[in-house]
């Protein structure tokens, strides 16, 4: 039996929508596993992609930075700043979810805590960035137009977070 050009073509379309959602569906699946330094140095190699990465933030935003850093560590040869944001805080929204879970929560609480915090945690989502510190100058590294992220764009890169794991909080002693 043979198929006219017309249901050919639309199973061929069909196909290839298929293939591009188990594609996404294997990037949401897995994010690359990166360093702090890693997105400071090669920014361009993971814009745009899912990625997972621990990193710590004093306060009540998340304004993650190698605060684990200790001197076995390489030094990086360049430097963002890089806020964390919920799905739902960005325009156009992104195609997934914020996963709902007890880690999430507990960020949540350590966020609204009465008293200045330090956490710790492993973020998963895409990554985006528009600049980063080289040579002690502020150098565009993304395509677009953004002009920075955060309230005063104050931010060369963001996570759009996807999921957060082994959140630790401690509050900061009072003076």
């Amino acid at each position: 039996m043979r198929r006219s050009t017309g249901t050919t073509l639309i199973w061929n379309f069909v196909l290839l929508l298929l293939a591009v959602r188990i594609s996404s569906a294997q990037d949401l699946a897995s994010p690359l596993k990166v360093t702090l330094c890693d997105l400071y140095e090669h920014p361009e190699d993971y814009t745009g992609k899912m990625i997972k990465v621990r990193g710590g933030s004093v306060g009540n935003e998340l304004r993650i930075e190698d605060i684990l850093h200790d001197a076995r560590s390489r030094p990086c040869s360049a430097y963002m700043r890089i806020i964390v944001v919920f799905p739902d805080h960005v325009k156009p929204i992104p195609g997934f979810d914020l996963l709902q879970d007890a880690a999430l929560k507990k960020l949540e609480e350590a966020l609204n805590y009465n008293w200045p915090i330090h956490i710790d945690a492993t973020y998963a989502g895409r990554f985006d960035a528009v600049f980063a510190w080289r040579d002690h100058q502020r150098v565009r590294v993304g395509q677009g137009s953004e002009p920075g992220f955060g309230k005063k764009h104050e931010y060369e890169a963001r996570i759009v977070l996807r999921e957060v794991s082994d959140v630790w909080a401690d509050p900061l002693p009072r003076k």
